[in-house]
């Protein structure tokens, strides 16, 4: 822990503390028992018990990384003159956030720095427990949860949303004192390859604030990775390449899809083109592209030519058949964002329209495919 109670009952600090200053005992703000101040050459200056204790507030196995990153945000915000607290005990939640700011007067922000596993339902009991006493809530993650090619299951339960840069993730590095904004993430349908885009923030450079990344994401707009007719049309093959190997794999999550076209007297190499468009694919809808595409077509065939419908009936429905991933800092709003969205760009091919707000018409059937050759030949008419 970085900080504890004194004789007087006032809070230290152990990085400004001098021990020669010390009069009297030094208390766990958590269970209140004695504490001492561990200083060494590698070892970041922080309290520890004198024994082994069961305070569930303060871990005796804090890593180098959890203590030196509380440290940096905590003097990162402090030069910003950001009110800031370490390890603040919140009683009646009988929670410890990392850190506790005040952008404002009225809202407090609990940061945790996340550098171990946790599991998912302690994550969204800490994170509702915040809410609900109206606290917001910024996970922050360590080294564990660097990006790779795939998001996990764990990275997947930091996931935040905002309509400027989409669904993101806030990551620090302690070796280089930066902290890591990814943002953009969607993954492409073929084995959920994952793309970002990294904003990267020196904790060294007093010239970038928190209001400065404010106002940098305040003016982002969304950029497609893949922009050119061409470039997509090589997706899409790409991703047709990429089914035909899922059917050869038995142990492939498309199997029990392909059985479900079957009945429907379809097939997975047959999909109308426009079932793996856009490209890019949501990070949280734990379906394959293709799969959760198609039970919307299969929906809007049941309505029927110049049928119309509403969008609070789509989501209705759909929200029903349709797999989320767990991540408890998205809200159902965002989720049926997500719907809304394959809505407008269905709109974009002439499949479906807009005739009034939130009432769409069903213009037309989409094709399905009679033979892969077929299929193929109308993916290649782009890429001559």
């Amino acid at each position: 822990m970085l900080i504890a109670l004194d004789s007087q009952n006032h809070y230290v600090q152990a990085d400004l503390i001098k021990e020669k200053n010390i009069k009297g005992s030094l208390f766990c703000p958590g269970c209140r028992q004695p504490v001492y101040l561990k200083r060494g050459k590698i070892k970041i200056p922080h309290f520890s018990h004198y024994q082994a204790s069961d305070c569930f507030l303060f871990s005796e196995g804090e890593t180098l990384e959890h203590l030196a990153g509380k440290q940096m945000l905590s003097q990162w915000f402090t030069q910003q003159e950001i009110p800031c607290m370490l390890e603040a005990y919140l009683p009646k939640l009988k929670q410890r956030p990392d850190l506790l700011i005040w952008l404002d007067q009225k809202i407090p922000v609990a940061i945790e720095f996340q550098c171990s596993f946790i599991s998912e339902a302690n994550m969204i009991k800490r994170t509702q427990s915040y809410q609900k006493a109206g606290y917001k809530v910024i996970w922050i993650l360590g080294k564990r949860f660097k990006l790779k090619r795939k998001l996990t299951a764990q990275q997947r339960l930091f996931l935040y949303y905002h309509k400027n840069f989409n669904y993101h993730l806030f990551f620090l590095d302690t070796n280089h004192q930066k902290l890591h904004i990814f943002y953009h993430l969607i993954q492409f349908e073929r084995n959920e390859l994952l793309k970002s885009r990294n904003y990267q923030v020196s904790l060294t450079n007093k010239k970038i604030t928190l209001k400065t990344i404010i106002n940098h994401f305040e003016t982002l707009t969304y950029q497609p990775y893949v922009e050119s007719e061409v470039a997509q049309t090589k997706e899409l093959l790409k991703n047709h390449q990429f089914l035909m190997r899922a059917l050869r794999n038995s142990q492939s999550k498309l199997i029990d899809f392909q059985r479900v076209l079957y009945q429907a007297h379809h097939h997975l190499l047959f999909l109308p083109i426009e079932l793996h468009l856009p490209i890019e694919q949501s990070v949280i809808i734990q379906m394959q592209n293709c799969q959760w595409k198609y039970q919307v077509v299969r929906w809007l065939s049941k309505k029927g030519e110049n049928q119309v419908f509403t969008s609070r009936e789509y989501v209705q429905n759909m929200m029903i058949q349709l797999l989320f991933y767990p991540t408890p800092l998205i809200t159902k709003k965002i989720q049926q964002k997500e719907l809304i969205r394959y809505l407008y760009f269905l709109e974009t091919q002439q499949i479906i329209h807009q005739i009034a707000h939130h009432q769409w018409i069903v213009l037309k059937k989409l094709v399905f495919f009679n033979s892969e050759e077929e299929k193929l030949m109308e993916l290649t008419k782009n890429t001559d």
